[in-house]
């Protein structure tokens, strides 16, 4: 036999052999307050070489897997019930199927269900239809700093009588308006931008203080007080949910192109059955080439051909309200505009 083959028939049984219990190293937990991107949960009768072969079509490509997860010691002992991360590839070709005559009831493949963690989903903005009812206004910072940030003490003067409690966590946030038109149909909402977790210490007479815990962005005198918006960091991924007749409204920091990793909305939400973990493609429209020339020559393009749109980008949806929805870009191949569609 060639000594290539058989040491490529060798090695996933060295690899992936179970070893004594008692050599077994302790592997450390994914850890979703720290880490961001795609994990999967181990399950029993896994393997690393097994999972290479489920998520990317190759057996081969588990060093890969390996080296993106250093908490496991020993490539041959991964534990059920440990997340470990993983890359989705944009585009996963098909597995080769197994003929049917060889396939045992215990061979079937088992549905693999990647997730998705987002560490900083507490500070994620949204838009909805009205904005959240203040709870407060920041006055001043104690030191009279205009820009304040983590460990800042803060003067808040209450919307109401004990509607911040001393020892409770707060968030400062501001609003902007947004009005635009896609499609032909005017969008109307609020963008709230959450800029810091506080904590409320003391009431004090017509006035609370309270300090930035967390910030995310400058605060500042006038900024406005609502609950903490707690949300789980762990999504449940959903690859290819239904087709939607989306359009990107505009980048969380209203930037003119939007790339990789940045957080955007799209103009549907909750309302439209959109929910957090659902991943969809990016695409601009394909124009003519005819549009760049004179009238003579564009009347030799007609308006029946309608080229293909180009796919830009991909993302995920973090957040999810009535009539918008909070998106990370995962991947652009382009640059991403507002107004782009979203299928």
């Amino acid at each position: 036999m060639n000594i290539k083959k058989l040491v490529l028939i060798i090695l996933p049984f060295i690899l992936f052999g179970h070893p004594p219990m008692a050599a077994a190293e302790k592997s450390e937990a994914f850890n979703p307050d720290q880490d961001t991107g795609f994990y999967y949960t181990i399950q029993k009768g896994d393997t690393l070489w097994d999972l290479s072969e489920k998520f990317y079509n190759s057996q081969w490509d588990w060093p890969g897997l390996w080296e993106m997860n250093k908490q496991i010691k020993n490539p041959h002992w991964i534990y059920p019930g440990k997340k470990i991360q993983i890359f989705l590839k944009p585009v996963a070709s098909a597995p080769k199927p197994r003929p049917e005559a060889v396939l045992k009831t215990e061979d079937q493949p088992r549905k693999i269900t990647p997730g998705f963690v987002y560490s900083k989903m507490s500070r994620v903005g949204f838009i909805k239809k009205k904005a959240v009812p203040s709870l407060g206004t920041i006055l001043r910072e104690q030191d009279g700093n205009l820009m304040m940030s983590t460990s800042d003490i803060l003067y808040i003067k209450p919307g109401s009588p004990d509607v911040l409690v001393p020892g409770r966590r707060y968030q400062v946030f501001t609003t902007k308006r947004i009005n635009e038109q896609f499609k032909g149909e005017q969008f109307k909402g609020v963008q709230h931008l959450i800029k810091a977790d506080i904590q409320v210490t003391a009431s004090k007479n017509g006035y609370v203080t309270a300090v930035i815990t967390d910030s995310f962005q400058d605060a500042n005198v006038g900024d406005r007080i609502m609950a903490y918006y707690e949300r789980t960091p762990e999504l449940t991924v959903q690859q290819d949910p239904d087709p939607i007749d989306a359009a990107i409204i505009c980048s969380q920091d209203h930037r003119v192109m939007i790339n990789d990793f940045v957080l955007a909305f799209i103009n549907k939400g909750a309302d439209h059955d959109i929910h957090p973990g659902q991943i969809y493609s990016v695409r601009q429209e394909n124009r003519s080439a005819f549009d760049a020339f004179d009238e003579s020559i564009k009347a030799i393009d007609s308006n029946d051909i309608q080229l293909e749109p180009l796919t830009s980008g991909r993302l995920i949806v973090l957040h999810t309200e009535d009539i918008a929805s909070t998106v990370m870009i995962l991947s652009s191949v382009r640059d991403i505009h507002p107004g782009d569609m979203v299928r």
